[in-house]
């Protein structure tokens, strides 16, 4: 089998169904911490703040995102309906968010559908052994309420099938499977924990094989579950949280801050130059041209050079204390 050609400088994002749909209708979405991260995720693509990041969504999610709106639209004696959306979801809005999604997925105007093929099937077999065999994800902390001792389901073992192939193309740290459901992404880190006897046992090693993987935690993908991410996390995978909502506009900013001046120090080391020769060159202007994309403002070139060099000078310095 040919080698995958890996994509550079790109985040590629792999959306689950509900983070999807609630992004068009946020009242679908249990999880409330979720609905502004995915928001900003999608917006800042839409609107070009950051075009570096491309969003794919399961083939076989798409008509379970449009069976969500049809519930909040008809289903409204469903007693979850009633409480989180009593007066249901009205017939032009219901109409407007599926003109919207289905606008937004032909031709991967925003979102690209992934078409299942016999490779994700194949790479389903190195998770549902996994989920079947690890109680991992089954009692509650108050023991009278257990939850049920219930597998996930096909669709999310395909989801995470689909990740471990899209992972393998573009690199695991520069692809995420992004989702709101606890249990798809505390299974999926499960699996990169599975020792290797385990893993050898229930064939996990075998499958690795005939899909040309090296078994090992890193051929699973990396999992970004919205609904217990922290924004330091957020800003570890993207390099700058929140994401910039438009293109870098505006006066350039003078004064950076201390997370600026790491991030120009990270990016510095990404281009293995030295600070001493960025200076007046091509590869300073990339740096700069990289920090506003990532921070979506534009930036005083003096301001940069100044920030970047105290900052390596003297990269532990710490914040003065505040007084108590």
């Amino acid at each position: 089998m040919a080698k995958a050609v890996r994509t550079e400088n790109r985040k590629f994002l792999l959306l689950d169904a509900n983070v999807v749909a609630g992004y068009y209708l946020p009242e679908a979405l249990s999880s409330t911490k979720a609905r502004d991260p995915i928001k900003i995720i999608i917006e800042s693509v839409s609107n070009l703040g950051r075009p570096d990041i491309f969003l794919y969504i399961p083939s076989l999610c798409i008509p379970e995102v449009f069976s969500v709106f049809a519930k909040y639209h008809l289903a409204t004696w469903d007693n979850h309906i009633k409480k989180v959306l009593p007066r249901g979801l009205t017939k032009n809005k219901y109409q407007k968010i599926r003109k919207q999604f289905r606008d937004d997925i032909r031709n991967g105007a925003l979102l690209q559908p992934v078409e299942l093929t016999q490779y994700h099937i194949q790479a389903t077999n190195l998770i549902s052994p996994v989920d079947a065999n690890f109680e991992h994800y089954r009692t509650r902390s108050n023991k009278k309420k257990r939850r049920p001792k219930k597998m996930m389901g096909a669709a999310d073992h395909t989801i995470i099938g689909m990740g471990i192939q899209l992972s393998k193309i573009h690199g695991r740290d520069n692809f995420a499977i992004v989702t709101a459901d606890n249990r798809l992404a505390d299974i999926l880190t499960k699996a990169t924990s599975v020792n290797r006897n385990t893993a050898k046992r229930i064939g996990l090693i075998e499958t690795a094989n005939e899909l040309d993987l090296d078994y090992g935690p890193n051929i699973y993908p990396d999992v970004i579950n919205l609904a217990k991410i922290t924004k330091g996390e957020l800003a570890a995978f993207f390099q700058a949280w929140p994401l910039p909502a438009s293109p870098p506009t505006g006066k350039p900013l003078s004064k950076l801050t201390l997370s600026d001046a790491k991030l120009l120090s990270d990016l510095r080391k990404k281009r293995h130059i030295g600070r001493d020769r960025l200076p007046y060159t091509q590869d300073f202007e990339i740096i700069c041209h990289e920090f506003e994309r990532l921070k979506g403002h534009l930036v005083d070139r003096h301001a940069v050079w100044t920030t970047l060099s105290n900052y390596e000078k003297n990269p532990k310095k710490k914040k003065k204390k505040s007084k108590k």
